[in-house]
This record gives structure tokens, sequence and C-alpha cells, in this order.
């Protein structure tokens, strides 16, 4: 090592250590104020970039976006997804970053219909099925349909989005992530409000109210999977979404506490889209309150800090707010004017989305047929683990009695053993042979020698726990294991499946003057060790043999 390469190490140590700390501050888990999140996330790259880490590089960049969208900086997000996308799927980083890139993928499909981009949204949310198809789990399956959902709302449909989750949540377990089923009841409960807006004043009250009661089993669904979920995002908009439901319900006493909780966290938490929704809210709290000219002047401001930021349907939502309250205020000019502005804004979406639709070909059988896929997929996934599951299961059967064999033997004891250990409890293992089977073989023939081992495994079956372990162990020999039971409750255990085996009617299936008995060997932990067991447990069952048959001895620790 040359004296230049020497003194370049402490430089790149102290770079690597900087490195560390602003992806510490960047990682969006532990982001309490997404801007300085965000600086942190350029520093990293900057660093990453600096020292040849790809995959620091990637991931700060995929935090980078998710921090932005809590911003509500929506068009600089897609500007940076579209570098940091190609990071994450490079070869040396994708599949240990493929969480990151999914949730990059959900990331810019919502800034893409935040800001009408949505041949951008559709493009991601359709990587995001692909990837879902590769993964093939419930899980990322139920994010590929959040996404598409989002689309399928912000392009007008709100009523297909519902379908797809509805129907995606049916299909899932309650194995996949918490977050992520709160996330789609959250969607559900969003997209509920939206299609309530779209139905009142235009169909029956009734049929409106339908959409507002489902969102809101929704939304207290997602509210239930708060505790298990730390997601300070999800719990502002929860909440917002909760609260304006209520309003619209008539519930207004709790949708104000629900409207100023969320805001405040919203604020808090630098969440300036997310206040920007729950202001809107609030305003039209107001006006269901009787306050329409603190309504007025709420909207006006709002409208004034979201400037050219403004989501388009905050923007139309504190339009229509400002017209409410004109209008309850008898300033009809007034109240016009945010008609308008809320007419053009709505006239401007729909073009927006027809012209996406027209472009694209964004057919809802192409929609559905992209869902078809991921399910398909799941579906494939499923049927594989299944089969190997299988597979595996019947490695581990005695093909005759069911029970399992010597290799079930040695992987469930590999597991009961240390368990026992480490909690301090007893383990009891007993080995059980047929007296004189041979001579029922000789007598009776095989087949019925195969019958009497079957009838056997069944006794067993029907007097130990589910918990316990039953095997064949070879000819006919059989082995229990019994977790958590004492010795001397084990010896009352085997000596009951003795006398049960004695006195069961062996003439009936064998013929006449046929009679079964067992011989057993008992051993128990310690030691937990499956050969001691196993030896302690035989060399009883020998004295259980030569003392006359049909009896239980228990043998030495």
């Amino acid at each position: 090592m040359n004296p230049a390469q020497s003194r370049d190490l402490p430089v790149a140590a102290a770079l690597a250590d900087r490195l560390r700390a602003c992806l510490a501050a960047a990682d969006p888990a532990r982001v309490v104020q997404p801007a300085a999140g965000c600086e942190a996330a350029h520093e990293a790259m900057a660093l990453a970039a600096q020292l040849g880490r790809a995959g620091d590089q990637a991931q700060a960049g995929a935090w980078l976006c998710t921090l932005l969208l809590r911003r509500g900086r929506y068009a600089e997000l897609l500007v940076q997804a579209k570098a940091v996308l190609p990071l994450l799927a490079a070869p040396a980083v994708a599949t240990a970053l493929v969480a990151d890139q999914q949730e990059l993928l959900r990331v810019v499909t919502l800034a893409g219909c935040e800001t009408g981009a949505f041949d951008v949204a559709l493009d991601a949310a359709h990587e995001l099925v692909r990837l879902t198809a590769e993964v093939g789990e419930g899980g990322p399956n139920l994010s590929a349909a959040f996404a598409l959902a989002v689309c399928f709302e912000r392009m007008g449909d709100s009523w297909q989005a519902i379908r797809l989750l509805q129907q995606t949540l049916r299909t899932v377990d309650a194995a996949v992530p918490a977050a992520l089923r709160m996330r789609a009841f959250n969607g559900l409960c969003a997209i509920s409000i939206g299609v309530y807006h779209r139905l009142v004043g235009a169909v029956p009250e009734a049929e409106a109210r339908a959409a507002l009661d489902a969102g809101h089993a929704a939304g207290l669904q997602a509210r239930d999977l708060m505790p298990q979920v730390v997601d300070p995002v999800s719990e502002v908009a929860i909440l917002g979404n909760l609260g304006e439901l209520l309003l619209y319900r008539g519930e207004c006493a709790e949708s104000d506490a629900l409207l100023r909780t969320s805001l405040d966290l919203a604020r808090m938490r630098g969440l300036t889209a997310h206040g920007w929704r729950i202001q809107a809210s609030i305003g039209g709290w107001l006006v269901a309150a009787g306050q329409p000219a603190a309504a007025l002047a709420a909207m006006q401001d709002l409208l004034h800090t979201m400037g050219d930021d403004a989501p388009q349907q905050t923007a139309v939502r504190a339009n229509h707010v400002a017209y409410l309250a004109c209008r309850a205020l008898a300033r009809p000019a007034e109240a016009l004017a945010y008609f308008e502005v809320v007419e053009r804004l709505e006239r401007s979406r729909a073009i927006t989305q027809l012209r996406a639709q027209s472009a694209l070909y964004v057919t809802r059988a192409e929609a559905q047929h992209a869902q078809w896929q991921a399910e398909q997929a799941r579906l494939d996934a499923g049927l594989q683990r299944d089969r190997a599951a299988e597979y595996a299961a019947s490695a581990e059967r005695d093909p005759l009695t069911g029970l399992g064999n010597r290799r079930h033997l040695d992987r469930r004891c590999a597991e009961l053993l240390p368990a026992a250990c480490q909690a301090g409890q007893p383990l009891a293992l007993a080995l059980l042979d047929i007296d004189h089977f041979k001579a029922i073989n000789d007598r009776y023939g095989h087949a019925v020698g195969d019958r009497v081992l079957v009838l056997l495994a069944q006794l067993l079956r029907e007097n130990t726990r589910t918990g316990d372990v039953l095997v064949r162990h070879g000819g006919e020999e059989f082995v229990i294991v019994l977790p958590g039971m004492s010795p001397e409750l084990a010896a009352e255990v085997c000596e009951r499946l003795r006398e049960r085996v004695a006195a069961y009617p062996w003439a009936t299936p064998c013929g006449p003057g046929a009679v079964l008995t067992l011989s057993i060997g008992l051993s128990s932990a310690p030691p937990l060790d499956l050969p001691a067991l196993l030896l302690s447990a035989d060399q009883a069952l020998y004295q259980a043999k030569h003392g006359g048959r049909n009896r239980l001895c228990i043998g030495l620790p």
C-alpha cells in the first residue's frame, strides 16, 4: 500500500460513517420531519455515489421519493423517481431491494395520479403487478391492487377501484402484513368518499348513504389495525378520512375531534399535502356547524398557501367549501366565482381522464386482465407451496398407518427438545412394541397384520393429544413423544393406553381367539437428546418383554 492510499483510508472511513448517519436520518420509518429527511437522503445519495455503493444510492433515492410524497412535492418526486428506478432494477441490487422497488412504484403511482400524469402512474402500477407476479405472495399482490385501484379511482372509475380492492382483500389472510391490509382498507374508505361526492344530489339519498356506510366500515377496519403498525403517515390519513366521512354522515362532534387530531399530527410530522386536505375538510365542518364566515376565511387562506402546488382534488374541495360558505353568507357573486372554479377544475380533470384512457387504451377488460395475471401468479405460487408442503409431509409419513416415520421423529424432536430445554419443561418418550406380532401374521395373514397396525395407529391417535408426536418406528414398533408431560403423568397415559389396547375386541378384525397386547418402555428427559431417550426407552422395553410382556417399564434417566 502506497502512502497516498494510506492517507485515503481515514477519509473513506469518515465518509462511510457519514453515509450511515444520513441513511438513518432518511429512513421513512424513522423520519419525523420529511424536509430534514429529504436533505439527509440527498446527501446519502451523493456519498453513496462517491463511495461506489450502488445499493445505498438506490435505497436513499427510493426513500427520498417517499419523503417527497409526504411533502406534496409530486413533480419533483417524479423527476427523482425516473433516475432512481433504474438503480433499483440493476441486477446487483434488485433482489436485495425488491421491497424498496415495490414501494417506489407505489409512490410513483400516487404522485402520477395527483399530477394527472396517468401514463406514468399506470406504467408504475403495471410494473408493480409484474413484480408481484414474480414474488407471488399475498402482501405484494395487495400492494399492486392498491396501486391499480388508485389509478382507476383518479381516472374516474371509483367502482372498479372498490371492486378490485375488495376482491383482493378477500383473497389474502392474516399472514399478510397488517400495514398493507391497513393501507388497503384506508384506500377503500377514501375511495368511498370520492364515490359519495359523485353521487350526492344525483341519485337517491339512500344510494349515496350506502357509499358512506361502506367507507365507514373500511375506515374502522383500518383504524383497528393501527395499533399493530408504526406508520405516522397512514395514521394521519386514516383519522382524516374517518373525520371527513363522519362529517357527511352528520356526526359532527366525532368528526371535529378526528379532523383536529389528524391536522395536528400532519403539521407536527410535516405532512403538507395531508394537512391541506384535512384543512379543506375542516372548512366543510365549519359550514355544517353554521360558521360560514370562518369557513370562507379558512379556505381563502388555504388556497393562497397551496398556490400552484395545490393537489387537484384538494383544490376542488377547498373551492367547493368556499362556494358553500358564500352561498350561506348570501354573497351570490362570490359564490358563483368559486362555483365556476370548481366546474373548471372538474372539467379539466374529466378531459385529462378521457385523454389518458384514449391514449393508453386503458379499458376495464385490460385492467382486469392485469389483475387476473397477478391473481393467477399468486394462485400458482400458492399451489407450488402447497405441493412442496405435501411432498415434504409425505416424505415424513408412514404410508400404511399415516403416522410419522423416523424422519418425522428426527425433525419434530429437533424442534421440541431445544424448546423444552429453553422453557425448562419436561418431556417423555415411549417406545411401544406389539407382543407376538409375528404369530398374528403367521396365523391370520399379512393383510390382517396390516389391518392391526392401522387400527393400533388409530387407537394411538384417539388416546393422545394433538401436540404429541406419533411415529411408526419400524415393523410393529411405535414411538410416542409427549412434550410438557412429567414422568408420572406419562406413565399413567402409557398404562391407560396399554389397557385400552388389551381390552380392544381384536377378534372382530382378525378372527376368533385373536388377542393383542403391548409392551412399553418409557423414558423421560433429561437428557434432552433423542438417541439417549430412545436408548433408555429401548432398555425399558427389553425389561418389559423379558418380564412377561403386556406391561410398562420405565427406563433410568
